[in-house]
């Protein structure tokens, strides 16, 4: 378990530069968005690619078809629940998607998975790449939908662009491997590679960079919206998915990975569709960074609490 911890303290000391960057004026000011242009248009989807490509095979998928089918219910319960929160907290229209793309996804991967693999090894990670595949076709689908739709830069209503995002092409490019199993060129897989490492480190940095605007409002009393969704990762959505496993069944291993799975902070993602996209970029920010310090506290509990919920 510390060692998961320690997973996430590395993710704060890679904010920690971005933040010292942005605060002491290192780079120019259009750093962030250079950046984030780079992660949403090309590092994103090469990770998606490489991720899709690596560790799904037709007959896992087919196999996992029940808990694809959990997973997919959990995801749409949070999206039903984050619109109809959003308009009774009458939010304004960037701040209100944000507010749902954040309810509803979460940091499956890059702290999901090492958290995952430390406290149940490698046995519990095809579970969790049956959720992971479910998140990461809907965030870079539906989710990116909405960001792009709420942008001042973009127009309205439904365009091809706007659903097929990178990140989605990716995705789709990554299944198609996937399931006819054809082999990457070296050429390409090397570069593929090399360039989907640069999603992680890039992301963390623009979001410690946005983190600058904390040094303006100073220590404040969280915003209502900002509790909600606070329990929303990490009260709501771990009940939705309890429910969901003792309606369908599920014990064991499965079991507890997608416990531990639905008690993920906000997805880090947002923040960076949100800086390329120009809507509450800061805000999105400020979210996946309290999340994420509170999983902090958040994760052992839970540990500690399905290994009561299996006994």
């Amino acid at each position: 378990m510390l060692n998961g911890l320690a997973s996430v303290a590395v993710i704060f000391l890679i904010f920690a530069v971005g933040f010292y960057l942005t605060y002491r004026r290192v780079w120019p000011d259009n750093a962030t968005t250079t950046l984030s242009t780079l992660v949403v248009t090309f590092a994103a989807p090469a990770l998606a690619i490489v991720s899709i490509a690596d560790r799904f095979k037709p007959e896992m998928i087919r196999e996992s078809l029940l808990l694809l089918i959990i997973s997919l219910i959990h995801v749409a319960l949070l999206y039903v629940s984050g619109k109809l929160l959003s308009r009774v907290l009458r939010l304004s229209s960037g701040r209100k998607t944000i507010f749902q793309v954040t309810f509803t996804f979460s940091n499956v991967i890059f702290i999901g998975l090492p958290i995952n693999e430390i406290v149940f090894g490698h046995d519990g990670l095809p579970t969790l790449f049956t959720y992971y595949i479910i998140t990461l076709i809907l965030f870079w689908s539906l989710g990116a939908f909405e960001i792009a739709n709420a942008s001042p830069n973009h127009e309205t209503g439904i365009s091809v662009k706007k659903i097929f995002s990178p990140g989605l092409i990716g995705v789709i490019i990554g299944a198609i491997i996937a399931e006819l199993e054809l082999p990457i060129p070296m050429i390409f897989d090397t570069a593929l590679r090399y360039v989907s490492s640069l999603c992680v480190p890039l992301s963390l940095l623009v979001i410690g960079a946005n983190l600058v605007v904390l040094t303006k409002i100073g220590l404040q009393k969280p915003a209502l919206d900002e509790v909600v969704i606070m329990l929303g990762k990490f009260l709501i959505s771990p009940i939705f998915m309890f429910i969901l496993l003792k309606l369908f069944h599920v014990d064991g291993m499965p079991f507890a990975v997608l416990m531990l799975t639905s008690t993920m902070p906000c997805h880090m993602q947002t923040s960076i569709l949100a800086q390329y996209y120009n809507v509450e970029s800061e805000y999105a920010s400020k979210l996946v960074g309290m999340s994420t310090l509170i999983c902090l506290v958040t994760i052992p509990a839970y540990v500690t609490l399905i290994g009561y919920l299996q006994v």
